[in-house]
């Protein structure tokens, strides 16, 4: 999602004549430490390395919602959910009522999907790939549309169809932030978000050369922390990853004894 910038993106897209990005959603979501949240109960391209599946029985059951809504406790409140998620768009319209969280919707592989996720007031499509079907679906909706792309040829086929943002993948394990740094030099106006990977040490070299946002899983909504019960642990970690980038973005001369 755009997070960095979220306002003057759209403003930027709507003057070279290109999809703009949706304005709806909350203004607090657009502030919140320009973090993008994303959760899955599986293995997925943004959640890499959750450890149980949808067969798996969590030892105390609880609503789907409560690891999304513990994300959004500690501060991100840009949230998606995943077609890895078990009725993932009962678990969409749970939370889309809600005016201090924007929710959308991930590995979105089909145009069904996509047009179920849109029934259940998703936000913005994300994918790990990129689909001619649903960006025709997200984008005839007014939806963004961040699909999955990593080599250059990727990243521009997907930009000419539409796509608003392109999420770079798996380049937190692949990469990294030289990746990032290195394909920007041919491709300095493409806004790219970092995902697959990334976690507390590396979200902030990645803002640094020049994503526009951070696709997080494991590192923060841990499904083995929600299988156990642990959900101020994930709020805990939500927080942290709020006060790193707001550090990083408070000039020091405006920081306590700067």
């Amino acid at each position: 999602m755009v997070i960095r910038g979220y306002c003057h993106k759209r403003r930027s897209l709507a003057a070279r004549g290109e999809p703009e990005i949706p304005s709806g959603g909350s203004r607090r979501a657009a502030r919140a430490a320009n973090l993008f949240g994303s959760w899955s109960p599986s293995p997925t391209p943004v959640c890499a390395n959750a450890s149980w599946s949808p067969r798996s029985v969590p030892p105390r059951p609880r609503p789907r919602r409560a690891r999304p809504e513990a994300v959004a406790r500690g501060g991100i409140t840009l949230l998606e959910i995943t077609f890895t998620v078990p009725e993932a768009p009962r678990v969409m319209a749970a939370l889309a009522h809600r005016a201090d969280v924007t929710v959308g919707a991930g590995t979105v592989l089909t145009a069904d999907q996509a047009h179920a996720a849109i029934g259940a007031g998703a936000r913005f499509i994300i994918a790990p790939n990129f689909s001619p079907e649903v960006a025709r679906v997200a984008l005839n909706a007014g939806l963004m549309y961040c699909p999955g792309a990593y080599t250059t040829s990727e990243i521009i086929a997907a930009r000419a169809a539409g796509a608003h943002v392109i999420k770079v993948y798996p380049v937190g394990v692949a990469g990294g932030p030289q990746y990032i740094q290195v394909i920007r030099d041919p491709l300095p106006d493409v806004p790219m978000l970092a995902a697959g990977g990334t976690n507390l040490e590396n979200v902030i070299p990645f803002l640094s050369v020049g994503c526009v946002g951070i696709g997080l899983g494991a590192a923060l909504a841990d499904p083995k922390l929600a299988a156990t019960g642990q959900f101020e642990e994930i709020t805990r970690r939500a927080r942290l990853f709020v006060e790193r980038v707001s550090e990083a973005q408070t000039p020091a001369a405006s920081r306590p004894g700067g």
